[in-house]
């Protein structure tokens, strides 16, 4: 039986999603082993996609309204996850060893600061002025559900053996089993997780 989302203050919910891939980018510093640094980002693509998917769905429809230039704001964000994951896909089709590989992720981690303090910034400010504390809970219950839908386990793309993202299967599957093959490849990398997070269809 799956245990319902307890319900937090929005803000605090996103900014508590903040600390954590910001906690993941110190382990990525200061780890000197290729093999960890990638399973570090491929938990860093994991979480930020599900992130981006979450306030997607829920927290930029309600800056867009809530907000008085809701909708750059909102737009300004959504361009600087896109960016992201952009980046993301850069760094799927890279070996860890690869010289460019540590380049790209300080590339990431400078996209993703610049995301947090938008959002800390500006949006959680002004969120806190314009909303009621019941209507930030409520937002904070819907994301809450949002991501309690999708998997925690870490993202299967890698297989085992280091192998490239997304199996083996014929036919361009989306999704693998236990064996650790998981969503398919030829796609960008975001688009698969996505799939591989929204599970069997």
């Amino acid at each position: 039986m799956t245990a319902m989302p307890q319900q937090h203050d929005v803000v605090d919910l996103l900014t508590a999603d903040h600390r954590e891939v910001q906690d993941l980018f110190e382990g990525y510093r200061t780890s000197a082993d290729p093999g960890q640094r990638r399973r570090l980002v491929d938990r860093i693509t994991v979480e930020l996609v599900r992130h981006s998917v979450a306030e997607e769905q829920y927290l930029y429809p309600t800056v867009r309204k809530a907000l008085p230039n809701g909708d750059e704001v909102a737009e300004r964000e959504i361009e600087e996850l896109l960016e992201a994951e952009r980046i993301l896909g850069d760094l799927d089709r890279l070996d860890p060893a690869d010289r460019r590989f540590d380049s790209l992720v300080r590339d990431l981690f400078d996209v993703v600061s610049m995301h947090i303090r938008g959002e800390e910034d500006v949006i959680f400010p002004e969120l806190r002025e314009r909303l009621t504390a019941e209507e930030r809970l409520a937002l904070g219950l819907r994301v809450g559900e949002a991501k309690a839908a999708t998997p925690t386990r870490p993202y299967p793309g890698r297989g085992r053996g280091g192998g490239e993202p997304g199996g083996t299967g014929a036919g361009g599957e989306a999704r693998g089993g236990a064996s650790g093959e998981g969503v398919s490849k030829g796609r960008p990398l975001a688009e698969r997780v996505r799939d591989w997070l929204a599970g069997p269809s």
